[in-house]
């Protein structure tokens, strides 16, 4: 593995870092954790079960303190920033149920499944993300934002160096995910949602973090890129388009703009367990005709936001 030598100090370093605290910066504001600044090595070693080749290569990346969403932002924080805003609520949505046909008409209200203002929002755009960050900054006078996926892959770690951050195997006792094969919700153990769970349903991390493995994907700040570029540590976004030429699973992305698309980690209530490592990367919107990111939905996809600290 590379930088073996230096792992499990830098694994160390997070681990004992301070209990986290956390603070609401107003009534309808979301939670937040700080996390400690560090280091950590981003990505997975080729020898690690279930990894695909865009989780490489690793590299040491240097985190800076910054807060982070304790939970997803909830369907009730939501809620409160679309009557504040007066924002309309815009119908279409991926992945709403056990059926598509009501795609068309399902939107963050309207679901083919139970949702209570503590589930995690769903059926909302990356541009609707933004824009509740935006809010929260106005509202706030502090600066809100999405992660950065490095800043997400710490957050998820927070100093753990194993496939998942409860260990090496997969186990429903931590985290709301689906089938071993794709895909479709799992009703198992502690996981006993076949859909979106209460954002405290499972047990926080080590930062005091909740389902950042499993229940939604998170929307992040990064345009898709098929690799790392192991020159970059300073755990910022990547937000400069750059021109896809990929080929194999990603061959339909060859030729279009990197900021097309946008990282989502995390995994979800319908993705397989190798989905909900904390290496995993994918992005939405997948590809196709009529999919676009100024317009798609899911009901697996959710955010979280950060916030800067002095």
């Amino acid at each position: 593995m590379l930088f073996a030598a230096g792992l499990a100090a830098i694994g160390a370093s997070v681990a004992d870092a301070r209990q986290p605290s956390a603070f609401r910066d107003c009534r309808d504001c979301p939670e937040m954790v700080v996390v400690p600044a560090g280091r950590f090595l981003m990505g997975s070693p080729e020898s690690e079960r279930g990894r695909d080749l865009i989780e490489g290569p690793q590299h040491l990346v240097t985190i800076r303190r910054f807060a982070a969403g304790k939970y997803d932002v909830t369907r009730g924080e939501w809620r409160a920033f679309v009557a504040a805003t007066r924002r309309p609520t815009i119908s279409g949505c991926q992945w709403v149920g056990p059926t598509r046909e009501h795609e068309a008409s399902a939107n963050w209200r309207k679901l083919d499944f139970v949702q209570t203002d503590r589930h995690p929002v769903v059926c909302i755009t990356w541009k609707d993300a933004q824009d509740y960050a935006r809010w929260l900054s106005a509202s706030t006078h502090r600066h809100y934002r999405l992660l950065s996926e490095a800043e997400w892959e710490y957050a998820a770690r927070a100093g753990t160096t194993s496939r998942y951050p409860w260990g090496s195997g997969n186990t429903h006792a931590y985290a709301n995910h689906g089938t071993e094969k794709c895909c479709g919700g799992l009703v198992q153990g502690a996981d006993k949602w076949l859909f979106t769970s209460p954002v405290s349903a499972f047990p926080p991390n080590r930062f005091g973090l909740y389902d950042m493995s499993g229940n939604v994907l998170q929307f992040l700040a990064d345009c898709f890129e098929p690799a790392y570029d192991p020159a970059k540590r300073d755990g910022r976004a990547r937000t400069v388009p750059t021109k896809l030429m990929t080929g194999g699973d990603l061959a339909d992305l060859s030729g279009t703009s990197s900021c097309d698309y946008r990282v989502v980690r995390g995994g979800d209530w319908g993705d397989q367990s190798a989905w909900v490592r904390p290496a995993a990367r994918s992005f939405a919107p997948p590809p196709g005709p009529g999919v676009s990111l100024a317009t798609y939905r899911s009901g697996g996809v959710g955010f979280r936001v950060a916030r800067d600290l002095p």
